[in-house]
């Protein structure tokens, strides 16, 4: 009934027919499709280190004043240049970027040799997780997934809960893995037979949609009997 569609309407890859989609400036989104068609040059762990990029320049910018400041130990200016810098450093996370593309590479399943495969060799399920690693590092504002359990194994869907709980954004999801569900939301949108919005998890959902539609049944029945009568 146009999940995939609302999605893709969401993060611009769609138009919607009629309607306004309305996003804040500064909001950042990662997406998950269903499928990827971008294709790299690059190995699931270089495709990561490409996140941190500024970082790194900022890291080979440090190291650059400090080899200035060897030769030049009473250059105070220096020094505080270098601490301001290695404070915006540890600040956005310079000290912990790797271990965090180690632990997210190996809770996907990509560990072992298998982060260092050219992308021409992955599998499909390893190219997806990949990219949504990829994704992950990227820590954004909102996380849109599309199906995103397809292509994991049992190990790196119970990975992927553990991480979502602990998530400082927002999650949108369409996905039909009821556990999954059951584990890492708190709001089911139902989108038939018109938009409702159930506070829960899934199976909380489908005991207040049962109750929904008993409800609506028996006021059905009274007003058939009302017009009866």
């Amino acid at each position: 009934c146009g999940k995939t569609t609302l999605l893709r309407i969401l993060v611009g890859e769609s138009t919607a027919d009629s309607g306004k989609i309305t996003v804040s400036s500064n909001l950042t989104i990662g997406y998950l499709p269903q499928s990827i068609a971008i294709s790299f040059d690059k190995s699931p762990l270089e495709l990561c280190k490409e996140v941190f990029i500024p970082l790194r320049q900022l890291q080979d910018q440090i190291t650059s004043l400090q080899n200035d400041l060897s030769l030049n130990p009473s250059d105070f200016g220096l020094v505080e240049k270098i601490g301001s810098l290695q404070h915006s450093f540890e600040e956005k996370g310079g000290y912990q970027y790797e271990t965090s593309i180690d632990r997210i590479l190996q809770g996907l399943g990509l560990a072992n040799g298998e982060e260092n495969r050219p992308w021409r060799q992955l599998s499909g399920g390893q190219k997806m997780r990949a990219y949504l690693a990829k994704i992950l590092l990227e820590n954004p504002d909102l996380l849109i997934f599309d199906e995103p359990t397809n292509h994991l194994d049992i190990e790196a869907i119970e990975w992927l809960e553990s991480f979502l709980k602990d998530f400082h954004g927002s999650v949108l999801m369409v996905s039909h893995d009821r556990y999954f569900l059951d584990q890492c939301v708190d709001q089911i949108w139902d989108m038939t037979p018109v938009f409702s919005i159930y506070h829960g998890n899934y199976s909380q959902y489908l005991s207040q949609r049962e109750a929904n539609y008993q409800r609506l049944l028996l006021e059905f029945e009274k007003q058939q009997e009302f017009i009866e009568n």
